[in-house]
């Protein structure tokens, strides 16, 4: 009784959330209560302009006499408190006749929301539209508070000439100086934190009080995308006066080294006290440092300067937190870290270590609080389906907790076998001592690897410059790649999925289109200026849309070949409008006046390749199929026997037509041995391994059933070769019996000249001699004579083949152009092209 209770309470409580989240984001979008007031109380006035888009809130203070006093611009940072902003201008006001103008910068970062992305470059395009508006001349000492002092010296690289100094308060100036010293890691963590404020704001119901908070999307996408290396530049260049204020001893003799023309004051002194020392400075009295315009050759750079070190609990914080963004990143960052001299070794260890405990610990929780429906999660769902789920439980039947250490080992297993730990209700004690264990072995080795290695990189790197940062792109690419290797050749199942890729890598036949076709790409780019013509292949088949090029109807063909009497599979059409149970009702009423029992042939009425081809072998699979429909569907008859690709060409000035190739196509099965579950017997398989992981992901769930010895198992049913059919060259059937067949219901056919049928026949013997053909689909412009595929073939033979065809193409299409029919316009086929690389469904096309 209590597991229907707490599925109401879990019900109510989603509902209770969903509700609340429609109401913020309404109070968000149309009562944004927290730009009516200003961040800081004291900004009254406004400046708007609406060609760059200006609408900031200011405070100005006037001096006595405006000729002769200086202009102080104040910037302050997206985290400093309004009130001390005002004491610290009020002072100043009292201290000097200055002319103070103190902008919200929270408006400077809507407006630079509204031009673009928030960082520190773009605020400051605004602050300098501001100054342009408000005519704050050519002398302006700008003031900068923390991250307003990155947007203060980005402001002096846009305006130099107009700036006479600059004061730097708290602010992040330089990498050597925030979070882990170094750029790269520095920018993960923005990253991440990125990511994290937004789906806190965006998925949590805070009525707007994020966005008062200061803690915001803006505020994070400004650290995200403030590059600190364009600051550090700046400065180096800078001669005039400098003055700042820091925290750390270290960061003062930094950038006294870097800058000695600078006032550089140690110190936690409230703003309103500083005023005092700002004004000494402005009036060029002695303080701490004397400032002079000195020859920068005798100035070090900043990267001269030794990295920052970092407290072991702040550092070790940061890089737990790091595994949960990337746990081989981590790793390597702090094994970097640790090279660099900015942790220790074991600080780096304990706290990748830690980190990646704890978010594996997190996975296991999650599936014992939520069980199963934590699937739905977009995560989990693609990582951890309900059939891996069962999958893995099973295995902990079986193995017990020491598969937890295994699957540390195991690339694309931790997370499902974890998460189906939580779900069957794993020992929680025994569950993390394991975990632990795993994280012990797993982590220094990733860490102190990446120490020992990276201690040699940095020292390259450093010599190289800044031109090697896609050096260090590559070396952490490289370390990634060569631990998830490492981690496949520890077992029999890694090491076949490894040699998976080699033989997709170095067989063309696996290969993607863009891999292949480059080199035939500039063939026809040759055809099209020799003819003249870019559009020409569109009219070699004129009973087609575009003779076939993309986005053809199979049902509109199949129906014109019906209507020409070709011998076609029967079939029906079913729209994409409708129920799923009216579609079903439709498919079995289509069964049932031919009939027809299952299997049956269902498959969108627009596709390529064989995408979206299912044969349903039940009511269910039916139901399946139409409940991911996007296309209008074909439901046509299965028709049992073999299968052949043929070739078919037509010039318009001969009585008949050629068969130019024939594809055998094999179905791949493997057979039972009463030992081997059906995942071994994959991988052990010569050809199915190389279409390993898409025929484990489409058994996911029979990949644990162990086949009775001399069970033969189809792993594909479809002759299509990106679904597993093997492609063979079947010139050798190509019978004077069967040309004429094919040949006799083709040169009936009004319009067609060029492509290949797929057709099915009861026996080899049958099809050779022409008799009892079925016609299941027809590919036109697009089709590839699919004989090259065969693996006895090299690529340089599929390229002689291609080109070849393309050759035809223009031939064939040239006497129908020759005929009077029009190519289509150059327009109409780009926006098909188009369409089609983007993946766009026929009925998103206008």
């Amino acid at each position: 009784m209590s597991a229907p209770v707490r599925k109401s309470w879990k019900a109510r409580l989603t509902l209770v959330y969903i509700a609340l989240l429609l109401v913020s984001t309404g109070v968000r979008r149309f009562y944004p209560w927290w730009e009516s007031r200003p961040v800081v109380a004291f900004l009254e006035q406004r400046v708007q302009h609406e060609e760059h888009g200006l609408d900031i809130r200011f405070f100005e203070s006037l001096p006595h006499d405006k000729a002769t006093a200086a202009t102080v611009l104040i910037l302050y940072g997206i985290h400093d408190t309004p009130d001390a902003i005002a004491q610290f201008a009020e002072t100043l006001k009292e201290t000097g006749d200055y002319h103070i103008v103190v902008l919200d910068m929270g408006d400077v970062s809507r407006v630079a929301a509204r031009n673009g992305a928030v960082s520190a470059e773009s605020m400051a395009t605004s602050v300098a539209q501001f100054a342009t508006m408000k005519g704050l001349g050519e002398e302006v000492h700008v003031v900068g508070f923390g991250y307003g002092a990155t947007v203060a010296i980005h402001y002096v690289s846009e305006r130099p000439d107009a700036v006479a100094s600059m004061a730097l308060v708290r602010g992040y100036v330089s990498n050597k100086h925030e979070l882990l010293g170094d750029s790269l890691l520095n920018r993960a963590i923005h990253g991440f934190r990125y990511l994290f404020v937004w789906l806190v704001e965006n998925l949590t119901p805070h009525f707007g009080w994020v966005d008062s908070s200061g803690y915001g999307t803006h505020s994070a996408s400004f650290l995200f995308s403030s590059d600190l290396r364009e600051v550090e530049n700046v400065l180096e260049n800078w001669m005039k006066p400098v003055f700042l204020l820091v925290e750390g001893e270290k960061e003062k003799e930094d950038l006294a080294a870097v800058m000695p023309h600078s006032v550089v004051l140690r110190g936690d002194m409230p703003y309103e006290n500083l005023a005092m020392p700002y004004h000494a400075f402005l009036e060029g009295e002695s303080l701490d440092y004397e400032y002079a315009h000195i020859d920068k050759k005798n100035a070090l750079g900043f990267d001269q300067l030794e990295g920052r070190v970092l407290d072991d609990w702040f550092a070790g914080s940061l890089l737990a937190l790091a595994t949960f963004a990337s746990e081989d990143l981590a790793c390597i960052g702090g094994g970097l870290l640790a090279a660099s001299g900015s942790v220790s070794i074991w600080v780096a260890v304990a706290g990748c270590l830690l980190g990646i405990f704890f978010g594996d610990l997190g996975i296991y929780l999650l599936g014992r609080v939520f069980g199963r429906s934590a699937l739905s999660l977009p995560y989990l769902r693609k990582l951890a389906t309900a059939d891996k789920i069962d999958r893995y439980a099973r295995w902990f039947e079986k193995k017990g907790v020491g598969l937890v250490v295994l699957t540390r080992f195991f690339p694309g297993s931790r997370v499902p076998t974890y998460f189906a730990a939580g779900v069957v209700g794993v020992h929680f004690g025994a569950f993390a001592f394991a975990l632990l264990v795993a994280a012990a072995i797993w982590t220094p080795i990733l860490v102190v690897l990446s120490y020992f290695l990276g201690d040699r990189f940095l020292i390259w790197f450093e010599e190289v410059g800044a031109s090697g940062i896609w050096g260090l792109v590559l070396f952490l690419a490289g370390f990634v790649f060569a631990t998830r290797i490492a981690g496949n050749l520890l077992t029999w199942r890694g090491r076949r999925l490894l040699l998976s890729r080699y033989r997709r890598f170095v067989n063309w036949e696996f290969w993607p289109v863009w891999a292949l076709y480059p080199p035939v790409l500039v063939y026809i780019a040759w055809l099209m200026v020799r003819n003249r013509s870019a559009t020409l292949p569109s009219v070699i088949n004129p009973c087609m849309p575009v003779s076939g090029l993309v986005y053809e109807s199979k049902s509109q063909i199949l129906r014109h070949l019906q209507d020409h009497g070709v011998p076609v599979a029967r079939f029906e059409t079913i729209g994409l409008e409708g129920t799923v149970k009216d579609k079903g009702n439709r498919v079995s009423e289509f069964m049932r006046r031919n009939d027809l029992e299952f299997p049956i042939v269902l498959k969108p009425d627009i596709g390529q390749r064989g995408q979206g081809v299912a044969i349903a072998k039940s009511e269910e699979e039916v139901k399946a199929f139409f409940d991911f429909q996007e296309e209008d569907t074909i439901v046509q008859e299965f028709v049992p026997g073999v299968e052949y690709g043929v070739f078919y060409s037509r010039s318009r000035n001969s009585e008949s037509g050629t068969v130019s190739s024939i594809t055998d196509k094999r179905m791949l099965s493997v057979e039972g041995d009463g030992v081997s579950t059906l995942e071994r017997l994959i991988l052990g398989d010569k050809r199915a391994v190389c279409m390993a992981r898409f025929f484990m992901k489409e058994f996911e769930s029979q990949l644990d059933r162990i086949l009775p010895k001399g069970e033969l198992f189809a792993l594909s049913s479809i002759g299509t070769h990106c679904r597993g059919a093997l492609f063979l060259d079947g010139e050798a059937l190509i019978s004077k019996e069967l040309s004429e067949e094919v040949d006799r219901f083709s040169s009936k056919v009004d319009g067609f000249h060029f492509g290949r049928y797929d057709i099915r026949a009861p026996s080899t013997e049958a099809f050779a001699k022409g008799e009892e053909l079925k016609v299941i689909e027809l590919n036109g412009l697009t089709s590839e004579p699919t004989s090259m595929y065969d693996p006895k073939h090299s690529v340089f033979f599929a390229w002689r083949t291609l080109m070849r065809q393309w050759r035809l193409v223009f031939q064939l299409a040239k006497e129908n152009r020759q005929a009077g029919i029009e190519p289509d316009s150059v327009k109409s086929v780009v926006k098909l092209a188009i369409g089609y690389l983007r993946g766009l469904p026929s009925r998103d096309l206008s």
